[in-house]
């Protein structure tokens, strides 16, 4: 019982982060690229100041319940090991968005406290969307780890 409960915090809140990195995967990238300058930098840096304070909950949550989930699990059961699989997948989005993304977010961030546009506001997003796909897909693949090891109990 403890288990279920586990896994179907770690989806949720796992899920919460795979819709958004999704979402900019799959329109954000394109509807930046057609934007100005000005209006990336503005609208970005405030996306990543709200994002930035509330995303690190439901990221943490994912990750702490999914680790929690493969330690009740049985071991070597097709679930431990799809969860361990979804544990890796969280991994890899946290770490391009810890390598990437979050230097980005804090130069926009800190140009829009400021009241200025960094000179290389292009450049800044195409580096953050260097990675969305590659997040996306990380994400994908946990949650879709997690949800067969759901199908597996």
């Amino acid at each position: 019982m403890l288990a279920d409960g586990l896994l179907g915090l770690a989806i949720l809140s796992a899920g919460v982060v795979y819709g958004v990195d999704v979402f900019f995967a799959v329109v954000g990238r394109s509807a930046l690229a057609a934007s100005e300058e000005g209006a990336i930098a503005n609208v970005m840096a405030h996306l990543h100041q709200v994002a930035d304070a509330r995303m690190p909950i439901f990221g943490a949550l994912g990750m702490l319940t999914t680790a929690a989930f493969v330690v009740a699990s049985v071991v070597g059961t097709p679930s431990s090991w799809l969860a361990l699989m979804a544990l890796a997948g969280l991994l890899v989005q946290l770490g391009l968005y810890l390598r990437v993304a979050k230097p980005v977010n804090e130069v926009m961030k800190a140009a829009v406290q400021q009241g200025t546009i960094p000179d290389n506001v292009r450049a800044l997003q195409n580096r953050w969307d260097s990675v969305i796909v590659g997040r996306a897909l990380a994400m994908t693949w946990a949650i879709g780890c997690l949800l067969l090891a759901r199908a597996f109990r």
